[in-house]
């Protein structure tokens, strides 16, 4: 059995200026995270660990994150797990890039960067695998880190076949054609048992045909927007066997792929890495009517491990003025962060068709939904349809009193 444990998209050295004061402690936390990825690599004695990308947020970390990775690896060579860094988006293999300038596999002889945009295999014959990997010298290409593997994995004589990318599954409206596209072709085809995927961070899965493929997602949360999947916090372990290997957790795979040496199965075991969650929240001023609501509706959501996103929208009455440095403030030690984004309007008073031209779309709509509102038969359904009318005119006018 190979085990390996898949890591990715750490960000050692990410600025988080929106977090104001725990900037700092969310920058240590990363480190942190990779700590933990390191002691589970070692206390599950895995084989191998697969960095895939952003290790760094840029080519240009400080001396302490160069210094604190060399560490971590030392730790990992030192416990002979074979350990595999590819270069990300952040940290792509630019002439300036990071991994250009330093040499983080000397003196470690366990431990291999993909440096070369030349050089795409590592095999290893102690561990009888073959590692595939493409490395890009941009942070953005149109080009498929992964199109490659169809006719290199033929050659391969060792039993497990490994490969790690950088880029994005062709999703429509998610992917954008020249972020290191991948489809899922190209993954059924590529001859790999397991696929580990950087880029997104959200641990997720994208098996397709007889291939494996997840990304890892960030072990800590790094962009508070970084969600999809099962969210952040997470590493991978992953169990590449001959025979299937049923895991007591309810977030697993277990499938089957073909190989040249027989039947192998491939598990693979999230393992939370950080306590902290990201979480969103809708508040519809028309349902809470005043921001002392908000706050007490909040409040009951506090928990010092979350990052809170806040989204209020819809009609407050004149008398409701909604400022969100205001909540923020009230509820800032309840939680780690807390953002709140108000795209509120004010109510109209009562709408008039006189107020609106009858040739303009908006004047259109006014007299239909008056029309709606005068053959209203319950008192909720004129309220329903008197609702309809004001936000229906608040986006005619471009005020986007709707939650995103």
């Amino acid at each position: 059995m190979l085990r390996i444990i898949h890591t990715s998209d750490i960000h050692l050295g990410s600025k988080f200026a929106s977090l104001g004061k725990k900037a700092d402690a969310q920058r240590q936390a990363l480190k942190d995270s990779l700590a933990k990825v390191v002691d589970h690599a070692v206390a599950s004695k895995a084989s191998l660990v697969l960095i895939t990308g952003d290790l760094f947020d840029s080519n240009f970390p400080s001396p302490q994150s160069v210094s604190f990775v060399r560490a971590q690896l030392a730790r990992l060579n030192e416990a002979r797990i074979w350990t595999m860094i590819l270069p990300g988006t952040h940290d792509c293999l630019s002439k300036g890039s990071v991994y250009v300038r330093e040499d983080f596999s000397h003196n470690l002889s366990y431990v291999y960067v993909f440096n070369d945009t030349a050089v795409f295999t590592k095999e290893i014959p102690d561990i009888d695998a073959t590692i595939y990997a493409k490395p890009s010298g941009t942070n953005k290409s149109t080009e498929s880190p992964v199109a490659f593997l169809a006719s290199a994995t033929k050659s391969a004589t060792t039993q497990y076949k490994i490969a790690m990318a950088h880029g994005s599954v062709q999703i429509e409206g998610k992917s954008a054609p020249d972020d290191m596209p991948i489809t899922l072709r190209e993954v059924a085809e590529s001859g790999v048992q397991y696929l580990a995927l950087g880029h997104w961070h959200g641990a997720q899965e994208f098996s397709f045909g007889n291939t494996i493929a997840w990304y890892a997602g960030s072990p800590e949360v790094t962009y508070q927007e970084g969600k999809g999947g099962i969210g952040q916090g997470y590493a991978l372990e992953v169990d590449v066997m001959e025979t299937a290997k049923v895991y007591p957790h309810t977030q697993e795979t277990i499938s089957a792929s073909s190989s040249g040496s027989g039947l192998l199965s491939v598990g693979v075991k999230p393992v939370k890495i950080s306590e902290k969650i990201v979480r969103e929240v809708d508040i519809d001023m028309q349902i809470y009517e005043n921001v002392e609501n908000v706050v007490y509706e909040l409040e009951k959501l506090a928990d010092l491990n979350c990052l809170l996103l806040v989204n209020v929208f819809g009609f407050a009455e004149s008398a409701v003025f909604v400022d969100p440095e205001h909540i923020m403030q009230e509820l800032e030690d309840k939680f780690f962060s807390i953002k709140v984004k108000s795209t509120t309007a004010l109510k109209l008073p009562e709408v008039t068709a006189l107020n609106y031209p009858e040739e303009l779309v908006i004047g259109q709509f006014v007299r239909i939904m008056q029309k709606k509102l005068e053959e209203a038969q319950t008192p909720q359904e004129h309220k329903m349809i008197e609702n309809a009318l004001q936000i229906g005119i608040a986006e005619l006018e471009g005020k986007n009193v709707l939650s995103e």
